[in-house]
């Protein structure tokens, strides 16, 4: 009889808990891709503003209740330089959200299209400056905000021929959402491990794909300005442009009021070699955060402004609505 130590058979068994969560996980997200596929089918045989009727009856409540609809208007107000309890913000805040719910309806939509459909449905500018980009051979990085359709701007992209790395989280939530991505030969890169997968992807003149404007936990960040305040933005787009030289492109990928979208590439932003390392990186993330406040001048109502943005000015607003409700407390009656 073989005698198992202890030890062993503890591995034995988180080796087969690590298994079957795999298989689990597996398991429910072609579950929940199916479904997805599903919807995107019946979303499409339906007319294009027929289509929001469901977000919007689920959006509009949502923004009355949503907790998290305080940072949206703390957001709003500081991009506008108003008080949070101005009618312009929480009308703007309010419309954030139902634009979001709305993107969520393209994302499906887009899933299931196929790509002479995605071009219909989408309209190019800035080509120009685009291929100037990529005949330098470096490869180039796209950097978006949290405005408009990325997923629609990154199959307009897929459709016409693209090689994209998209920087993803690593969770169930991203790997389910760009499942289709990864179908049409799109390449997940992990945040936390994939600089080396960047790298390359530029030495072969492809694109890496970056939303640029979130400081997630364990992204490093500078403060720069954006909309007249001090910002912190991811130096990733940044540092990579100075370390190997491929030029950053702004991209615009927003709803028009047709329900089309516009795809849109900004002149590029190249690195300059003459200039230290550090400068050119603040540089850069400067530059970058510049484009996404023009993009969001410009589209407001559909910036998912939905985390803090300025944590300096989230705590002098905090203090100011604490302060007029501790003065409005004190003229009420006893």
């Amino acid at each position: 009889m073989t005698v198992v130590h202890p030890a062993d058979a503890a591995r034995l068994a988180l080796a087969r808990r690590e298994r079957l969560r795999s298989r689990l996980r597996a398991a429910s997200l072609r579950g929940a891709a199916a479904l997805m596929d599903l919807t995107s089918h019946g979303l499409r045989r339906l007319p294009q503003r027929a289509r929001y009727i469901p977000a919007d009856a689920l959006t509009l409540p949502l923004a009355a209740l949503w907790p998290r609809q305080t940072i949206i208007e703390r957001n709003f107000a500081t991009m506008l330089n108003l008080p949070t309890h101005d009618p312009r913000v929480k009308v703007l805040a309010r419309r954030g959200v139902q634009n979001f719910g709305r993107m969520a309806i393209d994302f499906l939509t887009v899933r299931t299209m196929a790509p002479a459909d995605i071009l219909r449905w989408g309209t190019s500018a800035g080509e120009t400056d685009f291929n100037d980009a990529m005949s330098e051979g470096r490869g180039v990085i796209l950097a978006l905000p949290h405005v408009g359709s990325w997923d629609v701007g990154a199959a307009f992209a897929q459709a016409r021929g693209l090689k994209l790395s998209v920087v993803t989280e690593s969770n169930w939530a991203t790997e389910l959402v760009a499942g289709s991505r990864v179908e049409r030969g799109v390449t997940l890169v992990p945040r936390d491990r994939g600089l080396r997968l960047l790298f390359r992807a530029l030495q072969r003149n492809e694109c890496v794909v970056m939303l640029s404007d979130l400081a997630n936990a364990g992204v490093q960040t500078m403060d720069v300005p954006f909309f007249g305040h001090p910002a912190p933005f991811p130096m990733g787009p940044a540092r990579l442009s100075q370390h190997t030289g491929a030029p950053i492109l702004v991209i615009t990928s927003v709803r028009l009021p047709d329900s089309t979208y516009l795809i849109k590439t900004d002149p590029p932003l190249r690195p300059d070699t003459s200039r230290s390392a550090e400068d050119e990186v603040a540089r850069l993330t400067a530059a970058v955060a510049s484009g996404f406040e023009r993009i969001i001048r410009q589209y407001p109502d559909q910036w998912y402004a939905f985390h803090p943005v300025w944590p300096a000015e989230a705590a002098t607003q905090e203090r100011e609505r604490a302060r007029a409700e501790q003065q409005r407390a004190e003229q009420r009656p006893r």
